[in-house]
């Protein structure tokens, strides 16, 4: 074996840590005062997840189903640990900093092992990595509090270069890397990212077999397929116990079609089209690529104090002018809101363009075809004939929401293109007339692009948001003439920064600066470009103390009241939130509301079809300041009632409305109406005598043959112990009873038993769960014990050791064999 290290060859890789390290907390200097991000996800997570998390804490287990949100769910979503993968201490190496920090530096590191795997220079590396994680949407979603898709979006990268060194010939030191990496990408739990990234990896073997099949080399590409298969192979097996809860539970959310009948031309066989375009990017918004401020930025942007609008406001007060412009409605696009608007950066757009007049074909035509597509993807229902054919015939698409997200793969294949083109251009051989055509051309169409919203930004449409009628005019005006600025300012910043590095381009050439001294301008370019783009977005402005940020919501008179009361699982409506937008009340208390993507199906049918309607006539009546009919309200809510809500509140300062007709955590009843389907047992529920009745879908009719269950006055049953996982009733009665539990149903996990014996559990009032229970005295669980995390949390131990000694194999192959690339498939 001959290994042989060099330091000096070392140099450049421990100066890209370093380096890495320093911008990374350069850009949050507050992590160092203590200081921790908040962000409306962040906040929202710490609602949701505080249960799963008490639990953990106190017991050491998971808490795998969580009563906080949405009157129960799965939490494999929220905050589930999955420990069967033994890749996490990898993970925690590559994010031992503390958040955000650690974030960026991953975008940053993930990067430059893309550019080194396909043996660019290390130097002009570190620059491309800059351009890549300084992308405003990478900074947009940390302050939106996305962690998850940062972490998913950082090991993007990655996996495109265990890929790429595969098809440079190192098939077994590229499946390794592959495997790795998507296995890690994956248990970041955002499947959407993961879906992306094997969009773009599809496209490229579209392109490779093209050329195998034209260049005649089938064979070595079937070789090299097969390596990167065992290794994605791997990596999903290493997190069987979370893809296996996901895939099992998405059939059962919101993400999977309705039984109703309900809107049937919006459905496909999962997300409605309209939920899933609702945040579509507009056509000409796309213009953001290359110009920050093409459609004013964020929907709580700043300005800053030469702007109209504090003009118009210093006029009265200049105080309070000042505070007005940090928060305004700058964005004026055509979707609902937007943290911010997607900027690739100037200088990318640019080399972008010149990548495609220089770097090589088999490279250059797959990041163009994954760049186009991620765009127009994005257009969703402004180009829904594309959007509608991708969302009923390309598998797994419509099960994700927020189509503008596409734009994550432009986000990353133009700047591989663009580096791929700069190294060209700093190592490469061109033929100089070639060279000089294709710079004067890449240049024209960026900066003349850039040039023309310079003078005529009147071109971008009228800067009227759709917002703007409930402003009073006078803001209605200022507002526009700072958006119609903004945009004129930023186009004239672009063409200057690709001014700036066409002459560095330039200079080199001519030969009046060293390599070296070309790739610092360019790296110094791409942060003086990005970085104050995504100040705006991301700032000072979103760090709290650490306290503050680990307990963001603070109890109300009205949740200290709900606190003090006894029992266990009573569930609260707080009608002064966005009941279905927001997670506060569920950092105290099981709610009704909540916030998560994917909510059960039939609970959200229910809220489509009864529960807001019910929710929407109690507000109603509260108007009213009279306790009877609120009261009377309550009575006819059969909705709110069946789900145990107890507690409405409706100011938080007060003791809350006490609902005496909630059927409390389980009842009797002994009338049974059987629907034919979903629509029929939707329409029953408004109608029927909830403390004595309840549906029954037909399909389940056969488990309740030839039973009665008689009306038994001194019958009972009540919750006696709770745990998220376990739930303990006592029931007492002369005869045989049909009980229903105000309890969400879901076969896939809750196991029932009456005094140890395991007892089939059935479906009633469309969503909740039912039981025979026998006469007599007897004990009642509920446990919720899934096969799918249990079993595939053995697998991934498994596959995951499996895929560690692959790698690490892998790499001292590697080392041993010490050779270059043979058999390359593929020409950067």
């Amino acid at each position: 074996m001959n290994i042989k290290f060099s330091f000096p060859k070392l140099i450049p890789y421990l100066s890209a840590i370093i380096l890495f390290l320093v911008i990374s907390f350069a850009y949050f200097p507050e992590v160092l005062d203590g200081k921790q991000l908040g962000g409306h996800d962040n906040a929202n997570f710490k609602g949701m997840a505080r249960e799963m998390i008490d639990y953990r804490e106190e017991t050491g287990k998971e808490a795998l189903w969580t009563n906080s949100m949405f009157s129960g769910m799965p939490g494999y979503m929220i905050s589930t640990n999955y420990n069967g993968n033994k890749l996490r201490f990898l993970d925690r190496l590559l994010q031992a900093g503390p958040r955000p920090v650690s974030f960026v530096f991953l975008y940053l590191i993930g990067f430059f092992v893309l550019l080194i795997s396909i043996r660019m220079n290390p130097w002009l590396a570190i620059a491309g990595a800059i351009a890549f994680a300084f992308s405003s949407y990478n900074f947009v979603i940390l302050a939106a509090g996305h962690n998850t898709k940062a972490i998913a979006i950082g090991y993007m990268a990655p996996v495109i270069a265990g890929v790429l060194v595969s098809f440079r010939g190192k098939r077994l030191l590229g499946a390794a890397l592959t495997g790795i990496a998507l296995a890690l990408q994956i248990r970041a739990g955002h499947l959407q990212i993961t879906y992306y990234t094997l969009i773009i990896v599809f496209v490229f073997g579209l392109f490779q077999l093209y050329f195998a099949i034209k260049e005649k080399y089938i064979k070595d590409l079937l070789v090299t397929i097969a390596f990167l298969l065992v290794a994605v192979g791997f990596s999903v097996t290493s997190n069987s116990a979370r893809l296996w809860t996901a895939m099992e539970y998405s059939k059962y959310t919101m993400r999977s079609p309705s039984e109703l009948t309900l809107e049937e031309g919006d459905k496909t066989t999962g997300l409605t089209k309209s939920y899933a375009t609702r945040w579509s990017y507009g056509l000409d918004e796309t213009f953001s690529l290359l110009i920050p401020g093409f459609k004013g930025g964020s929907s709580n942007g700043s300005l800053t104090e030469k702007s109209e609008t504090y003009a118009l406001f210093a006029q009265s007060n200049p105080s309070q002018a000042r505070e007005v412009i940090k928060n305004l409605p700058l964005y004026w696009g055509g979707q609902a809101s937007t943290a911010g608007n997607i900027y690739v950066g100037a200088i990318v757009v640019f080399l972008f363009i010149l990548g495609m007049f220089i770097v090589d074909r088999k490279i250059k035509w797959w990041l163009f075809t994954v760049t186009v597509l991620g765009i127009m993807l994005a257009w969703g229902k402004n180009l829904m004939f594309l959007t509608e054919f991708f969302l009923d015939h390309v598998p797994g698409y419509n099960k994700f929401r927020t189509v503008s997200m596409t734009l994550v793969i432009p986000g990353l294949a133009m700047p591989v293109l663009a580096m791929i083109a700069l190294n060209k251009v700093l190592f490469g051989e061109l033929d100089k007339k070639k060279f000089f055509n294709a710079l004067k051309w890449s240049a024209g169409i960026a900066g003349g692009v850039a040039l023309l919203f310079a003078l005529l930004p009147d071109l971008a449409g009228n800067f009227v948001s759709a917002n703007d009628s409930s402003y009073q005019e006078a803001l209605q005006e200022t507002l526009q003439a700072d958006r119609r600025t903004l945009l004129r300012t930023d186009a004239f910043r672009s063409l200057l920064f690709i001014g700036l590095a066409a002459g560095v381009i330039l200079l080199f050439k001519m030969q009046k600066i060293k390599v070296n001294v070309a790739i610092a301008l360019i790296a110094v370019l791409f942060l003086a470009d990005m970085w104050p783009v995504n100040k705006r977005y991301l700032n000072k402005e979103y760090f709290s103390n650490k306290r503050q940020a680990q307990q963001p919501f603070t109890p109300s008179a009205a949740d200290q009241f709900i606190m003090n009361e006894p029992g266990y699982n009573n569930r609260v409506l707080n009608l002064t939130v966005s009941i279905f937008q927001d997670a506060s009340t569920s950092f105290f208390h099981p709610s009704l509301g909540g916030y998560h993507g994917a909510k059960m199906r039939r609970y959200q049918d229910i809220i489509e079809t009864g529960m807001m309607t019910d929710i929407n006539a109690l507000f109603a009546a509260a108007q009213s300041q009279n306790y009877a009919v609120v009261d009377s309200a309550l009575a006819r809510t059969n909705v709110l009632n069946m789900v145990n809500t107890k507690y409405i509140i409706l100011n938080p300062e007060t003791q809350p409305i006490m609902n005496r007709h909630a059927r409390g955590n389980a009842w009797f009843v002994n009338n049974i109406r059987v629907v034919e389907n979903a629509d029929a047992d939707v329409a029953a529920l408004s109608e029927i005598d909830l403390i004595s009745e309840a549906t029954l879908d037909r399909r389940y009719e056969g488990e309740l043959q030839n039973k009665s269950f008689p009306e038994d006055p001194t019958a009972s049953i009540s919750l006696a112990e709770y745990e998220p996982n376990r739930m303990v009733y006592s029931s007492q009665s002369a005869s045989e009873q049909l009980a229903v539990f105000s309890e969400i149903y879901y076969e896939k996990g809750w196991q029932a038993y009456i005094d140890g014996e395991k007892t089939d559990h059935l479906r009633v009032n469309y969503m909740l769960r039912g039981m025979v229970v026998p006469g007599g005295t007897h004990e009642i669980v509920f446990e919720f014990h899934p096969r799918s995390y249990f079993t595939g949390t053995t697998v991934s131990v498994i596959s995951s050791v499996l895929l560690l000694l692959l790698f690490f194999g892998a790499i001292y192959m590697q080392y041993r064999n010490n050779t270059e690339e043979d058999n390359s498939l593929l020409t950067l």
